[in-house]
């Protein structure tokens, strides 16, 4: 049987971490789940370990790509998920991408969000994101900036995982281009949405500049 690691990036996520944690601990054959706080001012580590995962905590915020980088340290599996501290109860449905690594139909399984409930921005930066990789590439991969994915632990030896908010796109395009196959999997999932306001376009601004960077980065073979 595959021993199967979460590892749950967590930033100020006090009013979701239990929920989160709790849906993944109903899952069969869950080896470890490990939370790595990065750098919270809230209760979310004290939360996550009382919930009964594995913290790491970092004294300051690093950014999502170096908290997985943390995770995966400890962990052991042989099959490696990645999932957001915001899903909560719906963090059950990260079975449905577990099940094809575990059957060895792919790779890589990345979940796959439903139409989201508000709107949010253009397009714009899923734009960048799919076609800049699919350029790079030679591959289109619809939900290339999901946070949920499953690996086999030997994928994640073999790419590069940055600091950013590019992480997902960079090591989709590192997936792909070093031939790893990529299944896509629809989930009932849900998590925090920014909306067309000015937080939610600063949000944005800030994702789409980390995302060109990495591309430019991927195609002058920089990292």
């Amino acid at each position: 049987m595959k021993k199967i690691s979460v590892i749950i990036p967590a930033y100020n996520e006090e009013d979701n971490i239990k929920d989160t944690i709790e849906a993944v601990l109903t899952l069969k054959n869950i080896h470890e789940l490990v939370v790595v706080d990065d750098g919270s001012s809230d209760r979310t580590w004290q939360i996550a370990e009382e919930s009964g995962a594995l913290v790491i905590k970092s004294l300051k915020n690093l950014g999502k790509g170096t908290a997985l980088k943390k995770g995966l340290y400890v962990c052991t599996g042989d099959i490696i998920v990645f999932l957001d501290a915001d899903v909560g109860d719906s963090a059950a449905e990260v079975a449905k991408i577990i099940k094809p690594v575990e059957n060895d139909e792919c790779d890589v399984c990345i979940a796959r969000f439903g139409k989201a409930s508000k709107k949010g921005g253009f397009g714009i930066v899923k734009f960048i994101s799919r076609y800049g990789a699919k350029m790079l590439s030679g591959k289109y991969v619809e939900s290339i900036l999901s946070g949920q994915r499953a690996f086999k632990s030997e994928v994640l030896d073999n790419i590069h995982i940055g600091a950013g908010f590019g992480a997902e796109v960079g090591m989709t395009i590192d997936i792909l281009q070093k031939g790893y196959s990529v299944m896509e999997c629809e989930v009932n999932m849900k998590h925090h949405e920014t909306g067309r306001d000015l937080k939610g376009f600063i949000h944005r601004g800030r994702q789409a500049a980390h995302i060109i960077a990495v591309l430019f980065r991927k195609a002058l073979k920089i990292a």
